[in-house]
């Protein structure tokens, strides 16, 4: 894009923030967008210090920042433990969540950068982008007052405090995510121990009969806050209540293309710097397929604190380096975050092209599937255990064909 002026640059700040016109001072809100690299490339050209960097800035804004979210969920969380509002707190100033907030407001193009730190991928860095988030923050401060400051930065990460982990209590956090499969966990009290003023209770929390996790506490009701902790804590817990999903095979559906490429512009506005893609069966013509569009999202870099807008997040879902995303509806969609031109990229794309190019392996692939059903793979879990070899297969012809037509 062209070069932005600095005037241009506090306008279109000062816009995303949702302040009014004028309502940032231009020399504070121009520091904390002109990073060290860029300052130190005028100072040398002019044979003295011309330019403050917005280190100083960042100072502040930690420092603010840090008070403003601690306020925050101090008041949001009433009968959450020291330890839990530290965990939160720590999970919401984290690089990560600072960076994506960040990319969000589209703090990268607005950055002030030496050519050297512009050639290495300065604006997309986290480091950076988190950084100037606090100095800008500061800005806001020192230009507007604490109460501004403080609507500023509750309306900046409300999509980070919305998220239903934080605004949960595990519990009734995990109880909503079996239920939502028409599942229930239950709690079985194992133990009970000591004098009536201090009692300890040893809880566990089953599915099915199966042990998910325990927990002690003095109370039934703490122990058992315990276990479905720990149950929640349990790395293949989300996995369990993903694969339980029922599931079915529908003929091909024409407007799922078209449904896919409104979803993915959603998405694009949503997340900033991301690419999409249509991928699975939804996106082959006239291929028999579940009724879920699913979608590929690509980031540079994944961060765990990732959320989207209307989907439920459920962690890797069995396939490391990924972020698999739900949206049940009338229309229902999976998201698979990975990194972009990254292995699990490249073979999504890859076995949709040649399942486009090949009709012969499209019909097999349907009718493998519609056998899975009739043979009673009607859950996730059974239904991808029956597919899995094939669709290795698929991916190694893919491969295949995808060698061949780079040598031709």
């Amino acid at each position: 894009m062209p070069e932005l002026r600095d005037q241009q640059r506090v306008a279109l700040l000062t816009a995303r923030l949702g302040l009014p016109e004028g309502a940032l001072k231009p020399e504070l809100a121009l520091e904390a967008l002109r990073h060290g690299s860029y300052a130190h490339e005028r100072s040398l050209a002019a044979g003295r210090e011309v330019l403050r960097s917005n280190e100083r800035l960042e100072f502040l804004g930690d420092a603010v920042l840090g008070l403003l979210i601690a306020r925050r969920v101090y008041e949001r969380f009433p009968g959450a433990t020291e330890g839990e509002l530290t965990r939160l707190r720590a999970a919401l100033v984290r690089e990560e969540s600072l960076a994506i907030v960040a990319r969000q407001l589209g703090l990268g193009e607005l950055l002030l950068l030496g050519r050297g730190e512009q050639r290495s991928g300065g604006r997309e860095n986290a480091a950076r982008l988190a950084d100037a988030l606090e100095a800008v923050i500061a800005a806001v401060l020192l230009s507007c007052g604490l109460e501004r400051t403080q609507e500023t930065v509750e309306r900046l990460l409300a999509p980070l405090f919305d998220q239903g982990a934080l605004a949960r209590d595990p519990k009734t956090e995990l109880q909503q995510l079996f239920q939502s499969r028409r599942r229930t966990p239950h709690y079985q009290v194992l133990a009970v121990a000591g004098p009536d003023h201090a009692r300890s209770y040893e809880v566990e929390v089953r599915l099915d009969g199966t042990p998910l996790g325990r927990g002690r506490g003095r109370s039934k009701k703490e122990a058992e806050q315990a276990a479905a902790r720990a149950a929640l804590e349990a790395p293949d817990v989300l996995d369990r209540a993903l694969l339980d999903e029922a599931v079915s095979v529908v003929s091909s559906d024409p407007r799922w293309r078209e449904l896919a490429a409104e979803e993915a512009a959603r998405l694009r506005g949503a997340l900033g710097d991301v690419q999409v893609e249509h991928i699975g069966s939804t996106a082959v013509a006239h291929l028999d397929a579940k009724p879920v569009i699913d979608l590929l999202v690509g980031v540079r870099e994944l961060t765990p604190m990732l959320r989207i807008p209307d989907y439920e997040g459920c962690g890797e879902a069995g396939v490391a380096g990924r972020l698999y995303f739900r949206k049940r509806g009338p229309v229902s969609f999976n998201a698979q975050v990975v990194e972009l031109e990254g292995p699990l990229w490249r073979d999504a794309l890859l076995l949709r092209d040649y399942l486009r190019a090949h009709p012969e392996e499209r019909e097999r692939y349907a009718a493998h599937k519609r056998e899975a059903i009739a043979s009673g793979a009607t859950t996730l879990l059974r239904y991808s255990e029956q597919k899995a070899g094939l669709m290795l297969e698929l991916l190694e012809r893919a491969r295949g064909w995808a060698t061949r037509a780079a040598g031709a």
